[in-house]
């Protein structure tokens, strides 16, 4: 397949799936790995995963948050009312005063989940996860994956080279582990890709922490695509062979909790490779316990989705315009607490 035919397919379909040429920059094979269709709630609350990532989702949005997952063993508020009516008060951890609620003394200690997505532009979305504890931690393992079937492909001159497919496609190993009042996480990821022919492998890492500076204000910070990149798997004609690098992504974001079960979060997103930042705007409202809106923002385009809860399984949807071209894309999560 000629050089022509692939970058302008790539060029099609990567840009599709985050924005990353809409103003006209570079970029690398790898890009498909910051498309974010991974969880529909984080989806429908602007993308702000990187803050308020607290399941196997984490995975993609931030390892730190895997730890939110790991049974915590708190003092019960009975015990808390006791020490403190026999004025041992420093026997009380700050974490037990944070951390504790009904929920949190049941202890999670397997979550499996799965998202799919309809997007814009005749692409589609897949993940599917798992999280579990071990001694020290909580660890993950994902594959996701953005795909379009059935594309006409056309060389320089315009003439037809028949129908294509793009797959790009990570495995994700994760690890999250709590310090506290912080948690950190460190993730790998093997990545994958293929247009029409061309076969594309590569590596990557992300880095992320979540802290609690109080017990209603939370940070979160992401350093995505680490060392990113890929290489053809094989000599192809017009195509060079060789490891093309990824530029990392940074997010902050911090959020502010309420006891009224809303939560409102705000994120600055910065691609090395682009001048501008970017930002998301989230609000969450749990009205009962089993159900849950959400509103967001990412870069001025509109998301918002729902969560429905029913003993350990919730079902959640969300709805989110492009970043491109102002397309409509839908996503539906899954997920099953053991």
């Amino acid at each position: 397949m000629r050089t022509g035919t692939l970058t302008l397919l790539a060029v099609f379909l990567l840009s599709a799936s985050n924005g990353l040429f809409a103003k006209g920059t570079g970029s690398s094979r790898a890009v498909y790995t910051r498309s974010g269709w991974v969880g529909a709630k984080y989806v429908a609350l602007g993308m702000s995963g990187e803050v308020r990532a607290d399941d196997v989702f984490a995975l993609y949005w931030n390892p730190a948050g895997l730890s939110e997952l790991k049974g915590r063993k708190t003092m019960s508020m009975d015990e808390i009312k006791k020490k403190a009516s026999e004025g041992k008060a420093d026997q009380i951890a700050e974490e037990d005063l944070m951390k504790f609620s009904e929920d949190e003394t049941k202890k999670t200690t397997f979550h499996l989940a799965a998202t799919g997505g309809l997007l814009d532009m005749e692409r589609n979305s897949a993940f599917l996860g798992t999280a579990f504890e071990l001694p020290k931690g909580v660890m993950g393992i994902g594959f996701y994956s953005v795909f379009s079937i059935g594309i006409e492909g056309r060389d320089e001159t315009g003439k037809s080279t028949g129908d294509l497919y793009y797959i790009g496609s990570m495995a994700d190993f994760a690890y999250g582990i709590s310090l506290g009042m912080a948690s950190i996480g460190v993730g790998v990821k093997c990545l994958y890709e293929a247009i029409g022919d061309v076969h594309y492998m590569g590596v990557g890492a992300d880095i992320g922490a979540q802290i609690y500076v109080l017990s209603f204000l939370k940070i979160g910070f992401m350093i995505q695509d680490i060392g990113t990149g890929l290489c053809p798997i094989d000599d192809y004609e017009g195509v060079g062979k060789r490891y093309d690098f990824a530029y990392p992504t940074m997010r902050l974001g911090i959020m502010i909790s309420t006891d009224a079960g809303i939560s409102v979060s705000l994120g600055g997103i910065k691609k090395i490779e682009q001048e501008d930042f970017g930002f998301c705007f989230s609000i969450g409202y749990d009205i009962v316990r089993y159900f849950s809106l959400y509103v967001g923002l990412n870069n001025l385009n509109f998301s918002c989705g729902a969560t429905v809860e029913v003993y350990n399984f919730n079902l959640t949807y969300a709805f989110a315009i492009d970043n491109i071209d102002f397309g409509y894309n839908h996503i539906v999560s899954m997920g099953m607490l053991f």
